[in-house]
């Protein structure tokens, strides 16, 4: 169940900027476990890991103030008065991006932390 409303989170949040916060996070986990298997704690490998971190934070606010720009421009563009419903689930969407991003970097940086740490 968690799987499929992964997926169309994904799918919601638009694709273009989610595909990339995941893979993101995916590279991050990779350097994290070739960081702790080569017990290489002072290397740039740790520097590059929290600045992909990092990278995600900020790529995932980005995603999002996109989002909303591409909100208000559809609004904007309709004359009728929209239940308010039509507008929080389209910020709803906006928001997600930003949620992930946010998720992804707080894990990111617990493991610079438990790197730091070790």
């Amino acid at each position: 169940m968690l799987a499929i409303n992964f997926f169309s989170h994904h799918v919601a949040g638009s694709i273009y900027f989610m595909a990339p916060l995941t893979f993101l996070f995916s590279v991050n986990i990779i350097l994290f476990i070739y960081i702790l298997l080569k017990k290489d704690f002072e290397s740039n490998f740790v520097v590059a890991f929290k600045q992909i971190g990092l990278l995600i934070f900020a790529y995932g606010i980005f995603g999002t103030l996109v989002g909303l720009l591409q909100m208000f421009d559809a609004l904007e563009s309709i004359k009728d008065t929209l239940p308010l419903s039509v507008i929080s689930g389209g910020i709803k969407v906006a928001l997600l991006n930003v949620l992930y991003g946010a998720g992804y970097f707080c894990i990111s940086h617990t493991g610079y932390i438990a790197i730091k740490i070790l």
